[in-house]
């Protein structure tokens, strides 16, 4: 008898021994650097933005957030390297809504989907803002629906490569107006503004990140932008919304995610921390001043805004006959 007890007690002191080691060892999360993969290049706006971000990020983490920039084949080939790595929160994915909404229903073959990853929560968000020549006669969404009406095929609108967001808020133009207008597709926002500014093309769907400063400087006039409410940074240009086209309301969005599998509290110390950053009141100012909005979110939200653009934006795909393939 006195045998059996000390063999339980033998037991009970290792089953609670490693049940303090277990939660000692979540309580340690962050323990060493964490890698945030982008799917983007860097130097672009949104690059600054996920670096202004995770540097203050790993302040509170009290560890050093490692960017490495991965872009390529509308973000899968940065997604994909995710979706392989460990589920123990040392390698995100700071994913755009493009990534994770469209490119899994264009790319055929997509070899990562959305339910391959953990979501953790948004970080930033923006519209688009349909933009023209300083010198073009359009200032708002009805004269140029009007001019597309009249000379049908003989309007244009750029982007910044075919399948992305503007490209996509563009088709939808063309859908919910019932007008044609020839897409041109650029390898990136900087050559697309190039034509529009050399009067090449004749609209432009982009973030305002690209755009502020050539309206700013009164080369660009911005005729309508996508957000639900008129942004902080152009007062004066009404939504899509007030112009008779909500079907246009669009707002694009960054976000973190994980691999699957990512053990919940891991989760929820990564969620608390990037939503201290982005109530921070310079962290705001820094972001609306190129152009983005902070803004944070449960998983389950982050979840659903997943699977209902996604949802949409396949709808639209598959009417439009659009692919990469």
């Amino acid at each position: 008898m006195t045998r059996r007890k000390l063999f339980y007690g033998l037991g009970a002191a290792l089953a609670l021994g490693l049940a303090v080691q277990a939660s000692l060892a979540a309580d340690a999360y962050p323990s060493k650097p964490i890698k945030v993969i982008l799917p983007f290049a860097t130097g672009g706006q949104s690059d600054v933005v996920a670096r202004l971000i995770t540097t203050r990020l790993s302040v509170g983490l009290g560890q050093p957030m490692v960017v490495e920039n991965l872009p390529g084949a509308g973000g899968m080939i940065a997604a994909a390297s995710v979706a392989r790595a460990a589920p123990d929160g040392y390698t995100l994915f700071l994913a755009n809504a493009s990534t994770l909404t469209i490119a899994p229903h264009l790319q055929k073959g997509a070899s990562v989907k959305p339910s391959d990853f953990t979501p953790v929560t948004t970080v930033s968000q923006f519209p688009l803002v349909l933009v023209v020549n300083a010198a073009s006669p359009y200032k708002s969404l009805a004269d140029v629906i009007a001019a597309a009406k009249a000379r049908p095929d003989k309007l244009s609108f750029a982007s910044p490569g075919y399948g992305t967001t503007p490209h996509l808020v563009g088709e939808t133009l063309r859908r919910e107006a019932a007008i044609e207008i020839t897409h041109v597709p650029y390898k990136g926002g900087a050559p697309a503004l190039n034509d529009l500014l050399g009067g090449q093309v004749d609209l432009f769907f982009e973030a305002p990140s690209t755009l502020l400063p050539q309206i700013r400087a009164g080369k660009i006039r911005p005729i309508a932008v996508t957000s639900k409410t008129r942004m902080s940074a152009l007062p004066d240009v009404r939504t899509v919304a007030e112009q008779g086209m909500p079907q246009l309301t669009l707002e694009s969005w960054s976000g973190f995610v994980a691999p699957p599998n990512t053990p919940a509290d891991v989760v929820a110390r990564l969620r608390i921390e990037t939503e201290k950053v982005l109530k921070s009141p310079d962290i705001v100012k820094k972001l609306r001043e190129l152009g983005f909005e902070a803004t944070s979110s449960t998983p389950q939200e982050l979840a659903r805004m997943v699977r209902d653009e996604g949802a949409m934006w396949s709808k639209l795909i598959k009417e439009r006959n659009i692919t990469v393939d």
